[in-house]
């Protein structure tokens, strides 16, 4: 089709780009924004019809799709106005599919972004008569406040018609092509000032909040979703704001963080917390996604007050909000690279969203406990942990999912009882719990024992570091102690092995192994003592040789060919090999092309050497190796994924 207008990708909408590609296609679903939207009375599909052509004609963002292989970086490109497609459904029984089987279809058929638009829309109509209407959004494209956006045009559109009087709306002042040309020629100076304060966020990131409750054996691949909704918390929530005289998102921060620290065991918190870009970017009105998850470190090693926390938690919110305009892509380099600095992965996968639903009711006058269905499609989006606060008219409910690697059933609803019970211990004035306290209050079952040791301010587990480097086919044993060098392994091998090899076989191994973390110095003995010791910190001097292998030839080849890269070093990551995570989905697609699956945008965009990511890879067609429903508007969370941030001072919600 025709393209009317293009731009490079908005900053908001890297995150959910490169989530979207992060899963399988049957999962993508996972992401859209499924709701039943309100209709006037007297309004038909013909209504309805017409109003949604009438707003792809006025918002651009309605008729964009994204051109993933755009050199030298992807395009939003938007076509010229069309009729949108209205599906239909009737109630009875005339042989048609009927609107549940529609609807589903609808809702979890993925969107190709090379091709469709980001709305679908489904007409339910019985003898004739529209009864409901059904929206689907593609989260790359809305989040709240383009969600608000629409939703008040369609209100005003779809009142003219049935009034049959002129529509009467103001000009759209900003397009999703005016907002991406903005940010393309932002002064780097003034880009840089804010990516600096997130490369100091990532600077600050513990490598794995999890590592003392994380366990990989426990039912791979299960995950629980559990809600509790307690309508006297929103009374809470707002006078412990009040009092502190802070946001209410940053009340449920600073009570999140300290829930999390109880269960786990660890006084420097991270999570990442979704932040809007539309103040800080200056186009508040723009209809596209202008969210995405930032990570919040918060550290509690000096068993502070809640009150203190409260206070962190704030200034952490404010330098969020203030730095929040960058490219999202940008973040997860760094993370990247910090991991390869470590030798370990820095994991920071558990996320925290503040949604407001008011004016709707929680519809309940009781604490209400409730197991959701098990998040069988999140699960492949590579997080932890899901922790959402729904703030409604009339209470609180709060919600989560997590997978059973780091969390079961039980401690799921500890979790969600005992941060209720730390809000609610602070409606009064005199209680100022501290992080230890609150530990007290929620009950959790302690960790299990581990040995780990204290490197360069983090945990490392020396059992699980000796049991990686073991695994390689030259290894015989393994010791590991720390000293003044840092993280030491001494090496017994059965064949030559030098520091170098150890060194890019342990950055991969690591990934797999909770509390692993590549040597900072290896001494490798010779099993047969026919050769002397070698030492070194495995820096290799020049780079390493290709093995004679086709998936690592295609891989380097294709990282290459993608990001305009001369030469690309196996013993490096993709990050560090000058890969851009913006340009994953395109080295995925070129793989796919040449015949190899099995890599994803997680483990591409970690601290792996590109030579270890092979034995991920396969031949396509072979095995692999062993919340709430509301009523009324669509919200961004419809879809149970992770969802733009709403709420004063966090997300993309009202001041209030």
């Amino acid at each position: 089709m025709p393209v009317s207008r293009s731009a490079q990708l908005c900053w908001g909408q890297h995150y959910h780009l490169l989530r979207y590609h992060q899963v399988p296609e049957v999962s993508r679903h996972e992401a859209h924004i499924k709701a039943e939207y309100p209709l006037p009375d007297g309004c038909t599909t013909e209504h309805v019809r017409r109003a949604l052509n009438h707003l792809v004609r006025r918002h651009e963002g309605l008729r964009t799709v994204y051109d993933l292989d755009a050199h030298p970086w992807p395009l939003q490109r938007v076509e010229p106005p069309a009729p949108l497609p209205l599906h239909e459904a009737t109630t009875e029984d005339d042989g048609t599919p009927p609107p549940a089987e529609v609807i589903r279809r609808l809702s979890d058929t993925a969107f190709d972004i090379t091709r469709d638009w980001p709305l679908r829309a489904c007409a339910v109509t019985t003898g004739g008569r529209l009864k409901r209407l059904h929206l689907v959004f593609n989260h790359l494209s809305f989040d709240d406040v383009s969600l608000d956006v629409l939703c008040h045009d369609l209100d005003a559109v779809l009142a003219a018609r049935t009034e049959d009087r002129p529509v009467i709306l103001a000009p759209v002042a900003q397009q999703p092509v005016d907002l991406a040309r903005y940010e393309a020629a932002r002064p780097a100076g003034v880009v840089e000032a804010a990516l600096d304060h997130w490369r100091g966020e990532v600077r600050r990131l513990p490598d794995d909040v999890f590592l003392r409750r994380r366990d990989p054996h426990r039912a791979p691949g299960a995950a629980h979703a559990a809600s509790f909704t307690v309508p006297s918390l929103l009374a809470t929530a707002r006078a412990v704001a009040a009092r502190h005289r802070v946001w209410p998102s940053a009340v449920h921060l600073a009570a999140y963080a300290v829930t999390l620290a109880a269960y786990t065991g660890e006084r420097a918190v991270a999570h990442r917390m979704y932040t809007s870009q539309r103040d800080a970017s200056g186009f508040p009105s723009v209809l596209t996604c202008m969210s995405y998850p930032t990570p919040a470190v918060l550290d509690l090693r000096d068993d502070p007050p809640f009150s203190t926390v409260l206070r962190r938690a704030a200034d952490r919110v404010g330098q969020a909000m203030a730095h929040a305009h960058i490219p999202y892509d940008r973040l997860l380099e760094f993370i990247a690279q910090e991991g390869l600095r470590r030798g370990r992965p820095v994991r920071v996968a558990s996320e925290l969203n503040f949604l407001d639903n008011a004016p709707l009711s929680c519809r309940t006058r009781r604490d209400r406990f409730t197991w959701n269905a098990a998040p069988t499609d999140w699960t492949t989006a590579a997080s932890d942990l899901y922790f959402r606060v729904y703030e409604w008219s009339d209470g609180i409910t709060l919600a989560l999912q997590a997978v059973e690697e780091v969390m079961d059933r039980d401690a799921a609803e500890r979790f969600l009882r005992g941060y209720a019970r730390l809000l609610a211990a602070h409606a009064d004035p005199g209680t100022d719990l501290t992080v230890g306290q609150a530990a007290e209050l929620a009950g959790f079952t302690p960790a299990a024992e581990r040995p780990l040791l204290a490197v360069a301010g983090q945990n490392v587990d020396a059992e699980q570091t000796a049991a990686a480097l073991r695994e390689h086919p030259g290894v015989r044993s393994v010791t590991v102690r720390h000293d003044d060098r840092g993280l030491v392994a001494d090496v017994v091998a059965d064949r030559p092995v030098t520091p170098a090899l150890l060194r890019t076989h342990a950055l991969g191994a690591a990934h797999d192994r909770p509390g692993a973390r590549c040597p900072d110095w290896f001494r490798v003995s010779d099993a047969g003592r026919r050769l002397p010791p070698v030492e070194g910190d495995g820096s290799p001097a020049a780079p390493r040789p290709p093995a004679d292998s086709q998936a690592e030839r295609d891989l380097l080849a294709v990282t290459a060919e993608a990001n305009g890269l001369r030469a690309v070093d196996p013993a490096d990551s993709y990050a560090a090999a000058g890969g851009r995570a913006l340009r994953m989905p395109r080295v995925l697609a070129a793989l796919r092309a040449r015949g190899w699956e099995g890599l994803t945008i997680d483990l591409l965009g970690g601290a792996r050497p590109l030579h270890t990511l092979t034995d991920r890879m396969r031949r396509s067609g072979h095995a692999a190796d062993p919340g709430p429903a509301g009523g009324g508007r669509p919200r961004p969370d419809g879809g149970g994924t992770a969802s733009p941030a709403t709420g004063a001072g966090m997300g993309e919600g009202r001041d209030r």
